[in-house]
């Protein structure tokens, strides 16, 4: 376990010597449950990771295939707010036998171990790469104040008195020196 409650990276290799052993066509599924964050790379932690991967022995090494649900800490593309995104990965890759190098960029071990943080760390890059927001109807920020507009919203259920003019929140003591202006 890494500081920070985090799993280490080394517990997502998966020996799959058995499987070179046996000839084309054989199959294994590999249930993969991490409800503990889980650290992919130095800069990518998953705070859970839960589905089932098959893995079938080929001609040129082992292809994996799968589906996974993921979650993941990230930040809104609206408002800029943390929030933990939760979303599905299918996976289908071939890991390749040394002796394959051009056929896959992911290898099988000297010790008969795939690896498959490489492989979840571009896929879950890829997933980022899409607009993500932290719930239906965020409101974003201001673009003159940069003020987060959710909050405004939260402020006003909890009874707070104070002025919202243009979007932005005026403290009340501060709304008489406006009253000078006029």
């Amino acid at each position: 376990m890494l500081p920070g409650g985090y799993l280490k990276k080394r517990l997502l290799r998966i020996q799959v010597g058995y499987l070179l052993s046996e000839g084309p066509g054989n199959a294994k599924e590999i249930p993969i449950t991490f409800s503990q964050p889980v650290q992919v790379d130095d800069d990518l932690y998953l705070n859970s990771l839960d589905g089932s991967l098959m893995l079938t022995r080929a001609k040129d090494g082992i292809l994996v295939q799968g589906a996974l649900q993921v979650t993941h800490s990230r930040e809104c593309d609206r408002c800029l707010e943390s929030f933990t995104h939760r979303f599905g990965l299918d996976v289908a890759e071939l890991y390749a036998l040394r002796s394959n190098s051009g056929k896959s960029e992911f290898f099988i071990d000297s010790d008969g171990e795939i690896d498959l943080a490489p492989l979840l760390r571009e896929e879950v890059l890829i997933e980022e790469s899409y607009r993500a927001i932290c719930k239906d109807g965020c409101r974003g920020l201001n673009a003159a104040s940069g003020v987060n507009l959710n909050d405004l919203n939260d402020l006003n259920e909890t009874g707070e008195s104070r002025v919202v003019e243009d979007g932005l929140a005026i403290d009340p003591r501060m709304a008489v020196l406006k009253q000078l202006l006029s």
